[in-house]
């Protein structure tokens, strides 16, 4: 039997093969609801903070200033709850916070 020819194929669908043939389509998947922060959080919050990774459902965070580290931790529970209406239930299950170095500031000699 002949194989009937495929016409042109969205660009969309050929990346996410190739994703998948090297086994990083559940890796892109992650990193594309990283885009989805300022929608989760508002623009006012996303100025001073930023999802910086998605890891098996453990989203790290950093924010700018420890005001607004400690305004995000308070409102972890419905970060988590408002990705997963958005993403699919259990994207994130956790949150954890990284440093992030402060600018203008050197480190003292010897630490």
């Amino acid at each position: 039997m002949a194989h009937k020819k495929e016409g042109p194929q969205p660009v969309s669908r050929l990346i996410e093969g190739a994703l998948r043939q090297f086994g990083l389509h559940e890796r892109f998947t992650e990193r594309s609801v990283l885009q989805k922060w300022s929608e989760v959080v508002g623009e006012e919050i996303a100025a001073h903070s930023r999802a910086v990774d998605l890891i098996d459902g453990v989203l790290v965070l950093e924010a700018d200033h420890g005001a607004w580290r400690q305004e995000l931790t308070l409102l972890m529970p419905m970060i988590i709850k408002k990705f997963n209406e958005l993403c699919g239930e259990n994207t994130v299950t956790e949150i954890q916070w990284r440093d992030r170095p402060v600018r203008g500031r050197k480190r003292p000699a010897g630490s």
